[in-house]
């Protein structure tokens, strides 16, 4: 027997834990202290309604709360496929949150694994990497899950009435801390990381997000881009390709221009990239635009941009097909489309598109060497101001307006109306666990707003229904045609001004008007 004073806070420490698990301890009134009794506590009555709890709901209650923790803007998310086939190929960073390893392997390996024996490869390996969890840390997770369904079960019976008054005030101590034990082994239960190379890796203890982090927001993705940059697994900002490996090992694998063997498309580059064996994981295509730049400054490639710009080492080359001169100018982009290529400097586009040419000199050189029409590029725009900017002088082909929550949502047929899109479509989710157990998922892609199935008003429904955690995203897509809309900088200078907080958008534009095709 100690006095407080004289023992610090490990008395205290040590009562809590055991009467979190004894069955026959009561607290006193006014929190004086604790008594034994004959009767049993709710702790008995938990692990007795545990026991009872089937598996499989324990086990949906744990993918539901590891979805909602992994959910990012990092990574695109691709939860619980039962096989490698629902896991689409696709440029951004995928990441793939499996049951157990051997789906995480095959998923990350092949785009189709319907036939074992014939398995088709994934062609964008590094554009994707699975996490999953083990079989001991999964059980673990869903025994939590189910002394926690118990407690919401039992506090359910008890809602009312004298008789469940003490039920109800030791749950009320109790919860916090199943709930808060349940997300923590849940949480750490998906520490296997696993890469379309075959290869695996379990996070350690330095590279998790602290428990007063991991518990304030989904951190998972940040805990999963911590160890990848950690780890070398992913390509930083500013990073590029050797360029010998470059020309060696990665150009040869991309496919050509069909009428021009010895060019390729950005765009063909960017998906060899993701493609090619050896490579680390792609978060943008930042590692492609670098890679294209050195290998120019180091006089290996030439690149021809849509408006029939050319670059190479020693600058830029433009003009019309036997008028084409030299001019002062460094590249400043490169766009990752299918109308920018590249050829070697010593192939016979990358000297064509460089030649420098006057009417005289250009007549009777030989054949010329068959190059598709420029076109002209589009540009983006994330922030309302950029697409007013935008829109002074180039045409609106597509706008996007992104809603986080139903409230944002319930504004975005309005801010469309004064748009007069050739077409509008609806896409929207919404996901996570339920207040009083179980988990729920909607989604509908790509729906007439006036569909009469009302999918704006259910995805409310079932975000309304859900548990702090739950995850809401509503997109309007606006199209307006082959040839856009122009003049829509008063539309967006308007909309900017009724926008409520939190909206996002994604537009893309045609080329600017009165530009020579």
């Amino acid at each position: 027997m100690l006095r407080p004073d004289e023992a610090g806070p490990e008395p205290g420490e040590a009562l809590d834990r055991l009467v979190g698990i004894c069955w026959h301890t009561y607290p006193l009134a006014g929190g004086r202290g604790w008594q034994f009794r004959y009767e049993p506590n709710v702790n008995r009555l938990i692990e007795e309604r545990a026991g009872r709890i089937p598996i499989e709901d324990a086990k949906s209650r744990v993918l539901a709360e590891a979805q909602g923790y992994f959910t990012g803007p990092g990574f695109k998310l691709a939860a619980w496929p039962a096989s490698a086939r629902q896991v689409p190929e696709a440029a951004d960073l995928q990441l793939v949150l499996c049951e157990e390893e051997k789906t995480a392997r095959s998923v990350c390996a092949n785009a189709d694994d319907g036939d074992p024996q014939a398995p088709i490869p994934r062609r964008f390996q590094n554009a994707i990497v699975a996490i999953t969890a083990t079989a001991s840390g999964l059980g673990a997770a869903i025994e939590r899950a189910r002394w926690l369904l118990a407690a919401e079960a039992i506090e359910k019976e008890h809602r009312t009435g004298d008789a469940g008054k003490m039920v109800r005030e030791q749950l009320q101590r109790l919860k916090p801390e199943l709930h808060k034990q349940f997300r923590m082994q849940t949480y750490r239960a998906f520490d296997r990381i696993v890469l379309a190379g075959g290869t695996s890796y379990a996070i350690e203890e330095q590279y998790q997000v602290p428990e007063e982090q991991m518990l304030q927001k989904p951190q998972g993705q940040t805990c999963l881009r911590k160890f990848l940059d950690a780890k070398g697994l992913l390509y930083q900002p500013g990073d590029a390709l050797d360029v010998g490996r470059f020309v060696k090992d990665v150009l040869p694998g991309a496919t050509p221009l069909p009428d021009v063997p010895e060019a390729y498309s950005v765009k063909a580059i960017h998906e060899r990239f993701l493609a090619a064996p050896g490579l680390r994981l792609l978060p943008d295509a930042g590692i492609v635009r670098e890679t294209l730049k050195k290998a120019i400054s180091a006089g290996k490639m030439v690149i021809r941009l849509g408006d029939g710009r050319a670059y190479d080492q020693k600058g830029c080359v433009e003009g019309n097909e036997g008028q084409r001169r030299r001019v002062s100018g460094g590249l400043a982009t490169i766009p990752l489309d299918d109308r920018t290529y590249v050829a070697l400097t010593n192939s016979s586009p990358g000297t064509a598109w460089v030649r420098e040419e006057s009417p005289d000199i250009g007549k009777g050189r030989g054949p010329s060497v068959p190059i598709p029409p420029p076109q002209s590029t589009q540009a983006m725009a994330t922030t309302v101001e950029k697409a007013i900017e935008l829109a002074g002088d180039r045409a609106l082909m597509e706008l996007k307006l992104i809603a986080g929550t139903p409230a944002v949502a319930s504004a975005l047929s309005a801010l469309a109306q004064p748009c007069g899109a050739d077409s509008l479509r609806f896409s929207v989710t919404a996901s996570g666990t339920l207040r009083d157990g179980g988990t729920m998922s909607f989604q509908a892609t790509d729906v007439k707003p006036t569909h009469p199935t009302r999918p704006l008003q259910t995805a409310q429904t079932v975000f309304n229904a859900l548990a702090e955690g739950g995850t809401y995203e509503a997109e309007l897509t606006l199209q307006f045609g082959l040839v856009g809309r122009t003049g829509m900088q008063p539309t967006l200078r308007d909309m900017a001004q009724s926008a409520p907080e939190g909206l996002q958008l994604n537009a893309t534009f045609g080329r600017p008007v009165g530009k020579n095709q």
